[in-house]
């Protein structure tokens, strides 16, 4: 009677063993679906992101570009002022000695009509 309370003991503990086994062992696979899937996603983000540096890198130096196109844009547009600014004073100049040289030729021809 004690050898077969122990063999259904024994029994009870084996099959209760073996699915705790199993139940563990589904966990593991889970697991181990859950860790690739993780690293996947690791995987993708990592590559997304290098993405976005090497973005982000083109946009410095399109910015750097913009900036220094801005700089020399400027700069001609200042030549061009200055120019425009040279050439007003000229013109400024030279009507004055036209100015001058009419108001001598009209005071020159009425002292000549008298």
């Amino acid at each position: 009677a004690d050898e077969i309370k122990h063999k259904d003991f024994c029994v009870d503990e084996f099959n209760t063993n073996q699915l705790q086994t199993e139940k563990k062992e589904r966990e593991k696979q889970d697991l181990i679906a859950k860790i690739e899937d993780l690293e996947m996603t690791i995987k993708a983000l990592t590559e997304a992101i290098d993405t976005l540096k090497a973005e982000i890198a083109e946009m410095q130096v399109q910015l750097k570009r913009a900036g220094e196109d801005r700089e020399k844009e400027n700069k001609e547009f200042q030549t061009t002022v200055a120019d425009q600014r040279e050439t007003q004073k000229l013109l400024k100049a030279a009507l004055s000695v036209l100015a001058d040289f009419y108001k001598k030729s009209e005071a020159s021809s009425l002292v000549q009509k008298e």
